[in-house]
């Protein structure tokens, strides 16, 4: 496992987006994953519809998918107090996702760079 897929990727995939799709094609499904925080967003957007919904967890059943764990939290604890302490706050959803990235060394692919470069030794690749 190398890759920890960020909401925002799932979601253009979904919705048909080349770079999305050229990035799966390109990186081995065996070295990505997603947090159960990117799994609940992206259920959440696709809810109302069952056809959408069902072709969602289609593509999710291909990664690996981390649970919260008291290593995730302890690393999650660490980084808010940190980003608190310099008045520079991210949504906790995000927040979860970037800790479980530090937490087990994966490098996460997302397109929302603004608020991930904030976290320190994350590793980010922008899509």
């Amino acid at each position: 496992m190398k890759y920890l897929i960020d909401s925002d990727i799932i979601i253009n995939y979904l919705k048909g987006k080349s770079p999305a799709i050229a990035l799966f094609q390109n990186l081995s499904v065996a070295n990505l994953g997603v947090s159960v925080i990117t799994v609940a967003e992206v259920l959440e957007g696709v809810s109302a519809s069952p056809k959408r919904l069902e072709e969602a967890e289609r593509v999710l059943s291909h990664f690996i998918i981390f649970n919260m764990d008291m290593k995730i939290a302890k690393e999650f604890a660490i980084q808010r107090l940190r980003l608190r302490k310099a008045g520079n706050l991210i949504d906790n959803m995000d927040l979860f996702i970037a800790s479980t990235a530090l937490a087990h060394n994966l490098t996460l692919i997302t397109g929302n760079i603004k608020d991930f470069e904030k976290i320190k030794d994350l590793k980010i690749l922008d899509r």
